[in-house]
C-alpha cells in the first residue's frame, strides 16, 4: 500500500499531539501530504471561553490554534500540512475529509475515558472504526 495522504484528528489534547507527531513522522520520508482536521462543536467550548460568547470569534480563535500550536510539532518536521477546521462533529469530520481527499490512512488519539463514560458517549475513535472504509491508527494515551 502507497501512502499519499494522512487525515489526523486534532483537538488540542496530549493523544492528538502524539497522534499528529506519528502521523507526520511517518508521511515525512514517504512524501506523504497530512491534513490536521479539527471537527467544530461550538458547544464543547463554552466553558472554555470568555462571555460574550460568540461563536464567530470561537471558531476563529479555533483556526488560530490549528494554524499555531496544535501543528507546531508537524511543522518542525517539514511535512506538507494542510489545516482544516469542519463545522460538525469529530469523527464526521474525519470522515468527510478522508473521503474528499482521496485519504489512505487517518489517524487519532485515544483519550483513554473510562469505561462508563465511553459506554455512554461513545469515542471518536470508536465511531471512526466502526464507520471507515479505509485504515484507521489509533495512537494510545501517554503512560506518563
Amino acid at each position: 500500500m502507497t501512502v499519499r495522504t494522512i487525515v489526523v484528528g486534532v483537538d488540542g489534547s496530549p493523544t492528538a499531539q502524539r497522534a499528529l507527531r506519528w502521523s507526520a513522522e511517518l508521511a515525512a520520508p514517504l512524501g506523504a501530504n497530512v491534513v490536521a482536521v479539527h471537527g467544530f462543536e461550538p458547544l464543547a467550548w463554552l466553558g472554555r471561553v470568555e462571555p460574550p460568547v460568540e461563536f464567530t470569534r470561537i471558531a476563529a480563535h479555533v483556526r488560530d490554534l490549528m494554524e499555531g500550536e496544535w501543528c507546531a510539532s508537524a511543522r518542525e518536521l517539514g511535512v506538507r500540512l494542510e489545516t482544516m477546521v469542519i463545522n460538525d462533529s469529530p469523527d464526521a469530520a474525519l470522515r468527510q475529509v478522508a473521503s474528499e481527499r482521496d485519504a489512505d490512512l487517518v489517524v487519532v488519539g485515544s483519550r483513554g475515558h473510562g469505561a462508563v463514560k465511553r459506554l455512554l458517549l461513545g469515542s471518536t475513535a470508536r465511531r471512526l472504526v466502526d464507520a471507515a472504509d479505509l485504515p484507521v491508527t489509533i495512537i494510545p494515551a501517554s503512560p506518563d
